[in-house]
């Protein structure tokens, strides 16, 4: 069977209800993380230039995030993606090198929302969207990446497209033409880090995945040869020696990226338990945070001001620090994307958060002064083989170092649910008074099953 249909049978067929608690506790935490991404990126650059061009598009029955208005399904999808995706805060998952829930989480709501759907089928469309995302990426990556294409935009849509088939009720067959269909809709280069379109490509890919599901319902057939055929998505963007570089990866793969799609085991193990999501504690390109670890716990370990520092050195795998393209960033946006700047402000305030990333805050004298004692080093390794290093030397000569294989928010030391709670209410704090911060904390406290999804976007507009 190929990889199309077999991923398509596996949502149509796969018994509703059947994912452990573990795996369920975790998706809540991914909604509740997305949904505090979502209100205090609402307001950010790319959503509110946005808004009043989907505003224009027409009413419909779907929640807009801190919006009075309703709009159709795949414009909710667009909007509340590009908003949960603006402020780089929300989270990372491996196998696909995508921000997976700033998509899948915005195209649910609005499927939810559109079908009178209830929080089961949320999170049960959320782990099926994002097992289809993982398996798709662990077939291309990390070549995908690594050769520039954006993969939130990419794999994003084919993910949204699962979950939203699945939270249709697709058969096997639909749910496969839905995947196609996707793949049309898939696209994102890493040239557009530090603009508008970076978040744009989240929106772009949960509107993409909501319109597939259901152009595929309404009988839309598509392609059977779109993930791996000659003129398929591996094959295309990847590059024609994507089976070599497979070879080269065989014994070697990190995050399940065999390079190859794997069909004898699509749904075992669960991804989300497997390789988890890396939740962000900064909100910034999360190719910094091992480095930011890294330098903030010097800090705290030695007592540290940025007065007794004299430099800093980051030797990083060259994958991460490629993202880090803007060493003199002028705006907020490329300023996420920036290892001089992130770090300069991390070591001025000995932490980073959200007010650190404005136009006033990345202009500051005392943060530029800091910058040119950062310095980096890329190194030619994977992630998993090679832990960002930061070596410090203070102005008395004395000399420090620590190695970071993994950020604060990934598997490995994940935040607990008290953490993911209070950056919710950083974020609420963030949005402003217009949020109906008591309605929508109540409704995230519990995420009953039972309870219609309706409830939780009425609960994200403003007061």
């Amino acid at each position: 069977m190929s990889p199309l249909n077999a991923y398509g049978q596996w949502i149509g067929e796969t018994p509703r209800g059947d994912w452990s608690e573990d795996a369920l506790h975790l998706a809540r935490r991914c909604v509740i993380d997305t949904i505090a991404c979502m209100m205090a990126g609402a307001h950010d650059s790319a959503p509110e230039k946005l808004w009043p061009v989907v505003a224009s598009w027409g009413s419909g029955p779907c929640h807009a995030v801190m919006r009075s208005e309703t709009v159709p399904a795949p414009m909710a999808a667009l909007y509340n993606g590009t908003a949960a995706h603006a402020l780089d805060f929300d989270d990372n998952f491996d196998p696909a090198k995508a921000h997976a829930s700033a998509v899948l989480v915005p195209a649910l709501l609005a499927i939810g929302d559109a079908e009178d759907a209830t929080i089961a089928d949320l999170l049960d469309g959320y782990i099926v969207g994002l097992q289809i995302m993982g398996m798709v990426g662990q077939a291309v990556n990390p070549f995908h990446r690594s050769r520039g294409w954006h993969a939130t935009g990419t794999l994003g849509a084919i993910g949204a497209a699962a979950g939203c088939a699945r939270m249709l009720h697709l058969n096997g067959e639909q749910a496969a033409h839905a995947i196609s269909l996707s793949t049309s809709m898939a696209g994102g280069f890493m040239s557009q880090f530090g603009s508008d379109t970076k978040p744009l490509h989240a929106g772009l890919a949960a509107a993409g995945g909501v319109q597939a599901a259901l152009f595929a319902r309404a009988g839309i057939t598509a392609g059977s040869n779109t993930l791996d055929g000659e003129n398929g998505l591996r094959w295309l963007m990847v590059g024609s020696d994507v089976d070599d570089l497979a070879v080269t990866m065989e014994g070697t793969a990190e995050h399940g990226q065999t390079m190859r799609f794997d069909t004898a085991s699509i749904g075992s193990p669960p991804h989300i338990l497997e390789h988890g999501l890396k939740v962000k504690r900064y909100p910034n390109c999360g190719s910094l945070h091992r480095a930011l670890d890294g330098l903030l716990g010097l800090m705290e370990e030695h007592n540290l001001g940025a007065d007794q520092i004299d430099t800093v050195l980051v030797r990083a795998p060259a994958a991460h620090l490629r993202n880090l393209m803007h060493d003199n960033p002028q705006t907020p946006a490329q300023a996420k994307f920036s290892l001089e700047y992130s770090l300069a402000a991390a070591m001025l305030g000995q932490e980073i958060g959200l007010l650190d990333y404005t136009d006033a805050a990345v202009q500051r004298a005392e943060v530029r002064a800091l910058m040119p004692k950062i310095t980096k080093e890329y190194v030619e390794k994977l992630e998993s083989d090679f832990p960002t290093q930061v070596h410090i030397t203070l102005t008395n000569g004395e000399r420090l170092e620590v190695a970071i294989p993994m950020p604060i928010g990934s598997k490995a030391v994940p935040m607990t649910d008290a953490q993911i709670w209070a950056k919710l209410l950083t974020c609420l704090d963030a949005a402003g008074g217009r949020a109906q911060t008591d309605a929508l904390t109540a409704q995230l406290a519990k995420l009953d099953a039972a309870s219609p999804i309706a409830h939780l976007t009425r609960a994200m507009q403003p007061n």
